[in-house]
């Protein structure tokens, strides 16, 4: 079965319910044999089971992720000073931006330049200048696990909603059968995402400041961490396991959602907020002087 014909699948699983609910109310009955009964009534009683699959058709396609993810990369590379600690966030990008060193190595075309200005363009620019680039990749990469997370949970939730109709047909085709008839529903969605350790922003004056990370997991074929077995023949029995399934489904998502990613989110963009100045370089002070005051000794008038 594929995901892209789920709704397919739900119409199948419906025929299906209607067919063994009305064989099961003719042995019940007794009904003559040869009649053939109205499908309305069943048809109206199952009629919700295509809008339960409904939502989960329209979920997002992991695919979309990639350009994103593919942008995020791109911008690493530049940041990528060659010296931050390689995590599992930012392995996809290993060799440094020697463009970057031209900065780190400024120092000797301003050896004539001299006074407040110069004290201050080193200190605030030049000797910071790699840390606060690899703080801009080490929070690209953590971005970008963000992204890998969501997308491997989208795909995660698209299997599992896919197995529960392939589970429920197969159910529904065995009832009644010689052996007994058991099925089972994992949710691999929950095992979608995991924490990333080890990311940090370094203080240029010393220190680091440790970022919620998180990343998709190293596996696509990971088990499920949950699931539900049922087993019966009765078609209330095979279609209210799948009731259940869904629902937990639904609660799982939600679940890695609002507490392995939003959480995390929302912890990135508070230690973001909290440290630009370990982001982001100072603004320079001649960027607010006046004409006299940017050729004067206090700007950059100041030189051997």
């Amino acid at each position: 079965m594929t995901f892209d014909q789920l709704m397919q699948h739900a119409k199948d699983i419906k025929d299906k319910a209607v067919e063994l609910a009305i064989k099961e109310h003719d042995q019940k009955y007794a009904t003559q044999s040869g009649v053939v009964r109205d499908p309305g009534p069943f048809n109206q009683h199952y009629s919700f089971i295509e809008s339960m699959f409904e939502p989960f058709s329209r979920m997002p396609d992991p695919s979309a992720y990639d350009p994103l993810i593919a942008d995020l990369n791109a911008a690493m590379a530049k940041v990528n000073p060659g010296s931050v600690h390689t995590t599992e966030l930012s392995s996809e990008v290993s060799l440094g931006n020697p463009v970057l060193d031209k900065m780190t190595t400024a120092g000797s075309y301003l050896q004539g330049w001299t006074g407040e200005a110069a004290m201050a363009f080193k200190a605030g620019f030049i000797d910071t200048f790699k840390t606060v680039a690899g703080n801009q990749f080490t929070v690209l990469s953590t971005l970008k696990g963000v992204l890998q997370a969501h997308q491997a949970m989208w795909a995660k939730a698209r299997d599992d909603v896919d197995k529960i109709a392939e589970n429920t047909k197969n159910a529904l085709d065995n009832a009644g059968g010689c052996g007994k008839n058991q099925w089972t529903f994992d949710f691999s969605v929950l095992s979608a995402v995991g924490a990333v350790g080890g990311v940090f922003v370094a203080i240029a004056t010393g220190g680091v400041v440790p970022l919620a990370a998180i990343g998709a997991v190293a596996s696509a074929g990971s088990a499920g961490v949950a699931g539900l077995t049922a087993s019966g023949d009765s078609v209330e029995t095979i279609i209210n396991s799948m009731k259940q399934a869904i629902d937990e489904l639904h609660r799982h998502i939600e679940e890695v959602e609002t507490r392995e990613i939003a959480d995390k989110v929302r912890a990135l963009a508070g230690a973001v907020r909290a440290n630009k100045d370990k982001l982001v370089s100072a603004r320079p002070k001649l960027a607010g002087m006046n004409e006299h005051d940017l050729a004067s000794d206090s700007g950059m008038g100041g030189s051997d």
